[in-house]
């Protein structure tokens, strides 16, 4: 919250494997999704300024995770995505392949609660707060999406002993690719400069990951994968330009 990178990285080197895999659980890996997980770790950033406390400022990154996989046709965009685990634990044919195959299918009301839950680690009362439900409707949801879940892999053969606790923790070895936390490490002070411009610190534009003129969701990840590629770019260059300088350098010397 005092907008120090190192500080930053520590949150990001503990949340970054929950994160990416709550988005791509639902988006999948390509464009969509990596707009997605990048947005939610700016919003992280911006909304450091307006949080009165760690624990709000958590509320509002969790809060924005939700909302961005809300409401929207997100099955769509993880159909054909195979890379949700390790090549080797795919190879090897563990039940939680099988599992993450079953998941992807639930309605995605149900796949988010259940990720906030065995993901993210959030309790029922956390998860209704955060969605602005009502705690009995979460408990309700998630237990039939753990029901249906476990009559799937019965169905599949696999053996009972095996719990969904231990099925999705196997799964849960997947981590974000080195590029995106390059990048998202990168950017940080990237972000930090448009949360202390001028009109934000007036408040007189509203932060655009809030802003109901901004369209839905889907639009404006849509919008966020566009401008991800192009500071991307801006980055790959500002990085080989360094690069070039340091070469002169030596080869002067």
């Amino acid at each position: 919250m005092e907008s120090d990178k190192e500080s930053f990285a520590a949150f990001y080197e503990r949340y970054r494997g929950r994160v990416y895999r709550f988005v791509v659980r639902q988006y999948g890996t390509g464009d969509f999704g990596k707009a997605a997980y990048y947005s939610g770790w700016r919003h992280l950033v911006v909304s450091s300024r307006k949080s009165q406390s760690p624990k709000d400022l958590k509320f509002a990154f969790f809060q924005y995770l939700g909302k961005s996989t809300s409401g929207q046709p997100v099955s769509m965009h993880a159909e054909g995505q195979s890379n949700y685990l390790p090549r080797d634990i795919e190879e090897d044919g563990k039940w939680s392949v099988v599992f993450i195959e079953h998941f992807k299918r639930l309605p995605d009301a149900m796949k988010r609660r259940f990720l906030f839950k065995h993901e993210i680690g959030l309790s029922n009362n956390a998860i209704a707060r955060i969605l602005d439900d009502k705690t009995k409707y979460i408990e309700k949801s998630i237990e039939e999406a753990e029901r249906m879940l476990r009559y799937s892999m019965e169905e599949a053969g696999c053996p009972k002993t095996l719990s969904l606790d231990k099925l999705y923790r196997e799964s849960r070895v997947v981590k974000p690719p080195a590029s995106w936390d390059n990048e998202i490490l990168d950017s940080f002070e990237i972000w930090l400069r448009q949360a202390d411009s001028p009109d934000q610190r007036k408040g007189h534009v509203e932060d655009e990951d809030n802003d109901p003129r901004g369209g839905n969701m889907g639009e404006r990840l849509k919008g966020w994968g566009e401008r991800f590629k192009q500071q991307a770019s801006q980055l790959k260059e500002k990085f080989a330009s360094k690069a070039r300088k340091r070469h002169l350098s030596i080869s002067h010397r």
